[in-house]
């Protein structure tokens, strides 16, 4: 449907993350933010976790090669059609020749471009995102190219009926991120003062960040000892100590074990938050119980349901 133009700094095919292989190595992969990709998907007909474009902080351009609709969510700072501004959070019809324009970021990070059918993408493990670090699934494995075609099934051309995201529902993009987290196996490793500072100082994404993980600058976090442990496992979430104290926040793409002290776990209700993550982004940790997080997840589901379906955040 979609003639690449221009792919941006990183534009890949994202939907549903790979379950139940990490026992491989296989990392979760999918889309970075799937709340925004729910909420595009919903806006084209699609299921919730459909395979849709994820664009990168840049700008993008497409050419559409045949009718159908299309929807926009995130980041983006607009999205024009043949140089019309158009609304995010609306389903919109498009015609063969149209252009498409999405601006680039100027808070947060990802926007999710759904387009109505079923994209096109290699499966594998019952999944079809990309996964860079491996070249596997999405677009040959890779990020979108100028000229790569992005072909789907034939879906609708029309909008549903409800067209637009309810204002209630749209998640607030910015550059400032609370984020609440569960504390980890490790984190009596971590000296009294420095338990204390993780929940009460705040730190800024540095310039390593991608979708493997975001390096976070802020004050030392102090070890009581530095003896080496064993590779646990880690998860999208996970907030790791290395030894210069540095935290490193991780993101889907990241490996399934780790060797460095895991200290805390950014709650399932929160996790898509992380795609949007940025360097320069500040992020204050809250600390919540785990049956306060099971509680906030269950609230969050119970306001999303009654528009998305049923739907699970990751």
């Amino acid at each position: 449907m979609l003639t690449v133009v221009k792919p941006g700094l990183q534009t890949t095919l994202q939907g549903a993350p790979f379950s139940g292989h990490r026992y491989l190595g296989m990392p979760a992969a999918g889309a970075a933010d799937c709340l925004s990709l729910a909420l595009a998907n919903r806006l084209v007909g699609n299921m919730r976790h459909a395979t849709a474009v994820e664009i990168t902080l840049d700008e993008a351009k497409f050419t559409v090669e045949r009718p159908g609709i299309l929807a926009l969510t995130g980041a983006a700072g607009f999205l024009r059609v043949d140089g019309r501004n158009r609304s995010l959070h609306e389903g919109v019809s498009v015609k063969p020749g149209n252009q498409i324009h999405i601006g680039p970021a100027t808070q947060g990070c990802r926007s999710y471009l759904a387009v109505a059918g079923r994209i096109e993408a290699r499966s594998l493990l019952g999944g079809q995102s990309t996964y860079l670090g491996g070249g596997l699934g999405g677009f040959q494995g890779r990020a979108l190219r100028a000229r790569d075609r992005i072909k789907s099934t034939n879906g609708s051309s029309s909008p549903p009926a409800q067209r637009e995201t309810p204002e209630t529902l749209h998640p607030k993009i910015s550059n400032n991120f609370i984020l609440r987290i569960n504390t980890g196996p490790e984190i009596s490793i971590l000296t009294p003062s420095s338990q204390t500072i993780l929940f009460e100082k705040t730190y800024q994404v540095g310039a390593r960040t991608n979708r493997m993980g975001s390096s976070l600058k802020g004050p030392t976090l102090e070890q009581q000892c530095l003896a080496q442990m064993n590779s646990a496992a880690v998860f999208p979430g996970t907030v790791q100590c290395p030894p210069d104290g540095e935290p490193f926040l991780l993101g889907p793409d990241a490996q399934t074990t780790g060797g460095y002290p895991r200290i805390a776990q950014v709650i399932r209700a929160d996790r898509h938050l992380i795609g949007q993550i940025r360097t320069g982004s500040v992020i204050q940790f809250v600390k919540v119980s785990n049956e306060r997080a099971t509680e906030i997840y269950r609230k969050k589901l119970s306001l999303l349901t009654p528009w998305l379906g049923a739907v699970s955040l990751w």
